[in-house]
């Protein structure tokens, strides 16, 4: 579905540039190379950007953050890693 008709921007364009790093509708917007228009899409362009980072927020605290998603050793073994312990 368009979410913006004066630049021919769709859902899926959105959901590419949020997946891409975008967490503004100003970056989305920049992304997708809006050029100035009747600015109806902005609303949904917010609400878009906000569900986006709120569900990511959510995936992040069931599966244990992000640190724990990128391999923090110490938050998996609750700081106690004998690679990085500095103890003699």
């Amino acid at each position: 579905m368009y979410v913006c008709i004066c630049n021919a921007v769709t859902e899926d364009d959105v959901h590419g540039c949020m997946a891409s790093g975008c967490t503004t509708a100003k970056a989305v917007k920049a992304a997708c190379g809006f050029k100035p228009g009747c600015g109806l899409c902005t609303k949904r362009i917010h609400t878009m950007v906000s569900e986006y980072r709120a569900s990511t927020a959510m995936a992040d605290a069931l599966l244990g953050g992000a640190d724990a998603l990128l391999g923090g050793a110490d938050a998996l073994l609750g700081g106690n890693d004998p690679a990085t312990s500095t103890a003699a």
